[in-house]
């Protein structure tokens, strides 16, 4: 073989050896918490399903609640208050943008607002922020295995 067709025969292989062989790169701590977390309820189809839990009440000890989210952007919310014979039964669509569940009422009505979890729901308040305050995790709907 002629010396030019080795040299460059050698200069190809480096570059394939030296293309497959760069060990994985480390990321600190810094530059993984920059980095945008791509997992969001709107693109992972997990957030299907029943949800439950027993809401403040600010008259009554509570109020047992009933979030169902359909497939098809339907869903249904039974609020019953506790020690009152007083049931709401709502239905409508809702949407998901990022981890915001949003709820139209079929009916007349405020929208509502839901941040979404791994298999729960967490009620938002008016300004569409977390509730917070010693009973901020009594604002949590939690997926049943139904």
């Amino acid at each position: 073989m002629k010396p030019r067709t080795l040299l460059m025969l050698a200069v190809a292989i480096a570059a394939f050896t030296a293309c497959g062989s760069r060990a994985p790169r480390q990321t600190s701590g810094d530059e993984a918490a920059a980095r945008p977390d791509m997992h969001t309820a709107e693109i992972s189809l997990d957030y299907y399903g029943t949800y439950e839990g027993t809401l403040p009440g600010a008259d009554c000890p509570g109020i047992e609640t009933t979030l169902t989210l359909a497939p098809e952007g339907t869903y249904t919310l039974r609020m019953k208050y506790l020690e009152r014979d007083v049931i709401f039964d709502d239905t409508g669509t809702y949407t998901v943008k990022g981890n915001l569940l949003t709820l139209t009422p079929a009916e007349k009505g405020q929208p509502s607002s839901y941040k979404v979890e791994e298999n729960r729901v967490r009620m938002l308040d008016g300004d569409g922020q977390p509730i917070e305050g010693p009973l901020a995790d009594h604002y949590v709907l939690r997926k049943t295995t139904e």
